[in-house]
């Protein structure tokens, strides 16, 4: 048997985290998800896959526009013409408020109800295979839906979970909350689990994990995407990594200590690939205070981007300082009594006493309780206060 896992695909969302983004690469951007959606399903007919399993956020919101529902249909008609049956279940993201107002899906594709559910299907080696899932009818869901699900039939060969959800505790999170051992108890042979963006397993054997989002979306979604492609070993269920992202969000460093001209060219020469597109964040290490004056201002940034042609499979979207030496000595101020008093400043009590508390919006609020913004801000400052320890000239007041 063989089957593909294959989560969040988020047909519809946007890349974000993007400023200056030139003409030449909007298209790419535009297509990306679309583009890997179609590798999966040209690799689901190349595999002759028994089937594909979608645990949830298909599309990014309960009313995707027409481009989004085209594009899934074509995918799931192409796929039907290949004899390969898909098996989904809606998520948070594009949980279903009308069951009236769903597209019409081609033959093949069976979508689970709000109601936890079981269907079985036989593969073409004649193996009974049982499936049992469930849909988002709301965007939050308390309670702990693992728990519903019926422990593996004994007259099947594989009983397999689709399942979109996060781990926690019943009546404590937002998204069906689970624990390992809840599925476990079920004895199923696979989980095919949905909701976070990111591959990762909490069980070896048998699996229990997510396969994360096809297309990286924001720069927290880096490194290769794709799918898991499954296949039966001696009774087993094992999962093989394939990658379909077209556009891959990196980090690259590079040091440099020579004038913008020639430095553009280092990192140009430095970030040629023949590869998948990358969106690239260049931590860079320099002494040279002109040419972290132009780092700084976002002058080499733009410079950069002028520099960007068709041809490159690449894009610096952001350019970071990297300090050689990340300590920062100020006058008349001993290096450990700056490093307390950096901690002591830079977390979310102190920052609230000097002006936070004055925010009323939710989401900068949010932003500011991550531990990345304040470890974010910190380093910032480290940075303004080395630079302008150098001599080196802002644009901030």
């Amino acid at each position: 048997m063989k089957f593909i896992h294959a989560g969040d695909l988020h047909l519809g969302n946007p890349f974000t985290g993007l400023t200056q983004v030139p003409a030449w690469l909007k298209g790419t951007l535009q297509q990306a998800t679309e583009t890997a959606l179609q590798r999966l399903v040209d690799d689901a007919i190349a595999e002759m896959v028994d089937f594909v399993l979608l645990p949830g956020d298909l599309f990014d919101t309960t009313t995707p526009d027409t481009r989004a529902q085209l594009t899934l249909r074509q995918a799931f008609e192409t796929l039907q013409s290949a004899g390969i049956p898909v098996y989904l279940g809606f998520g948070n993201h594009d949980f279903v408020a009308n069951w009236q107002n769903l597209p019409t899906w081609p033959e093949n594709v069976t979508v689970f109800p709000a109601e936890t559910t079981t269907v079985t299907l036989v593969t073409k080696a004649q193996e009974r295979v049982a499936i049992t899932g469930f849909s988002y009818t709301q965007r939050h869901i308390n309670d702990n839906r693992a728990r519903l699900y019926p422990v593996k039939q004994a007259d099947v060969d594989y009983h397999i979970g689709l399942y979109h959800g996060a781990l926690g505790e019943d009546g404590q999170g937002d998204y069906a909350p689970f624990t390992v051992s809840d599925m476990q108890v079920k004895h199923y042979d696979y989980w095919a689990l949905g909701h976070i963006h990111v591959r990762q397993t909490l069980q070896d054997k048998p699996f229990i994990g997510y396969s994360g989002s096809i297309q990286g979306l924001n720069k927290n979604e880096s490194g290769p995407k794709g799918y898991y492609l499954v296949t039966s070993e001696q009774g087993e269920l094992i999962p093989t990594f394939t990658p379909v992202a077209p556009v891959i969000w990196q980090t690259a460093r590079v040091r440099l200590a020579s004038d913008a001209p020639t430095a553009i060219q280092r990192i140009r020469q430095t970030l040629q690939n023949d590869d998948d597109f990358q969106l690239v964040e260049l931590s860079v290490t320099s002494e040279d205070s002109a040419l972290l004056s132009l780092i700084v201002n976002n002058q080499l940034l733009a410079q950069l981007t002028a520099a960007s042609t068709p041809t490159d499979n690449f894009f610096v979207y952001n350019i970071k300082l990297v300090a050689a030496n990340e300590e920062v000595s100020l006058p008349a101020v001993d290096q450990q009594y700056w490093a307390q008093t950096a901690d002591d400043v830079f977390n979310y009590d102190m920052l609230q006493q000097l002006g936070l508390k004055q925010v009323q919006d939710s989401a900068v609020l949010q932003a500011f309780l991550t531990p990345a913004m304040l470890a974010e801000l910190k380093q910032a400052v480290i940075e303004k206060l080395r630079l302008t320890e150098m001599g080196v000239a802002t644009d901030e007041d």
